[in-house]
C-alpha cells in the first residue's frame, strides 16, 4: 500500500470512532475524561499483538520522546470528546480536517519544507471551511434566539487542530529514528501514562469504573470503538512514513464525507438512533433529515 491507501483507510477507520463517540457520549457519558480514560486502558489491548510480532526496542532520547506524542493525543482527543458533547458528528468531522493548516505552517517552519502557492490557497480555503460549518444560521421566526452564532464547539477545536498537527509532525520526525510498529506502542504507552494522572479524581474513578461493570454488548462496543481508532491512527502513522504529513493530512480531510455517509445509512438503519441537525447546509444540499430531540438509543445497549 502506498500513502494515500494508508490516509484513506485512517480516515473511514476514524470516522467510525466518532460515530460510536458521539452515541456514547449523548446517552452514557457524564464525564467524558472518565470516558477518554476507559478508551486508553482498552487500547492496551492491541497492544499484544505488536509486540509479539515486532517487539519493543528502547532507543534513547527518541523512545521518551515518542511516549511523549502519547499525551498528545490524550490532550486533542480530550478536547474533540468536549467539542461532541455540544455538536453534531457531522459539524464536528467537517471541523476536525481544519489542523492541515498548522501542519502546512509547522511543516514550512519546523521540517523546513517549502510551500507552494496552491498549499497557501488550500489551506485558507480548509480554515474558511471550517468557520462555516462552525457558524450556526439565525433559528425558525417564531424561535427566541434570532441571530446566527458561531458553535460553542470552536474552542474545543482550536486546542484539537494545534495539538492535532504538534502530534502529526512529531509522528514524522520520530519515523526517522523508530520504525512505524515501535511509534504505535510508545506512543500509546505514553497516553496510558498521561491518563492515570486523572485518577486523582474521585468522581471520575467511579465513572471510568462503571464503564468496565456495564453489560457484556455495551462494552463491546467501546472494544469496537477502539479498535477502529487503534486501526485509524496506525494506519496514519505508516502514512506518515510514506508520504508528505502535509499531503497525508490533507487527504484525510475526506473524513466529514466519510462520516456523513455513515450517518445517513445510520439514519436509515436505525432512526433516531443518532441526534443530528442534518440540514441543507451540513448535508451539502441533501434533503434534510428527520430532526429529533429524543434521548439517543440503541436496542443493543440496553
Amino acid at each position: 500500500m502506498d500513502w494515500f491507501s494508508f490516509s484513506i483507510a485512517g480516515a473511514a477507520c476514524l470516522a467510525v470512532t466518532g460515530v460510536i463517540d458521539k452515541f456514547y457520549l449523548g446517552r452514557y457519558v457524564r464525564n467524558s475524561l472518565a470516558y477518554l480514560f476507559v478508551l486508553v486502558v482498552i487500547q492496551q489491548i492491541f497492544l499484544l499483538p505488536i509486540l509479539a510480532y515486532a517487539g519493543l526496542v528502547f532507543i534513547y532520547p527518541h523512545s521518551l520522546y515518542a511516549l511523549s506524542t502519547g499525551l498528545l493525543q490524550v490532550i486533542l482527543w480530550a478536547a474533540y470528546l468536549s467539542a461532541l458533547k455540544v455538536e453534531e458528528a457531522s459539524r464536528i468531522a467537517g471541523q476536525v480536517y481544519v489542523f492541515p493548516v498548522f501542519v502546512f505552517l509547522g511543516e514550512f517552519f519546523i521540517l523546513g519544507e517549502t510551500l507552494r502557492p496552491s498549499d497557501y490557497a488550500g489551506g485558507a480555503l480548509l480554515l474558511l471551511a471550517g468557520l462555516l460549518i462552525s457558524y450556526r444560521p439565525a433559528s425558525n421566526p417564531g424561535s427566541r434566539v434570532k441571530r446566527g452564532r458561531i458553535s460553542p464547539a470552536l474552542k474545543y477545536m482550536v486546542v484539537f487542530w494545534i495539538f492535532a498537527a504538534a502530534y502529526s509532525l512529531a509522528s514524522k520526525h520520530l519515523l526517522d529514528y523508530v520504525i512505524e510498529w515501535h511509534l504505535i506502542v510508545w506512543s500509546s504507552l505514553g497516553s496510558l501514562i498521561a491518563v492515570c494522572a486523572l485518577l486523582v479524581n474521585r468522581e471520575l474513578r467511579r465513572e471510568a469504573r462503571s464503564y468496565f461493570r456495564s453489560s457484556p454488548a455495551r462494552l463491546s462496543i467501546l472494544f469496537l470503538n477502539e479498535l477502529f481508532d487503534f486501526l485509524g491512527r496506525g494506519a496514519f502513522i505508516f502514512a506518515y512514513a510514506l508520504g508528505s504529513v502535509a499531503l497525508v493530512s490533507s487527504v484525510s480531510a475526506l473524513q466529514p464525507f466519510i462520516t456523513l455517509v455513515y450517518v445517513l445509512i445510520l439514519g436509515v438503519l436505525v432512526p433516531g438512533a443518532l441526534v443530528e441537525e442534518m440540514d441543507r447546509r451540513a448535508a451539502g444540499g441533501l434533503p434534510p433529515l428527520r430532526s429529533t430531540s429524543t434521548p439517543i438509543w440503541l436496542p443493543l445497549w440496553n
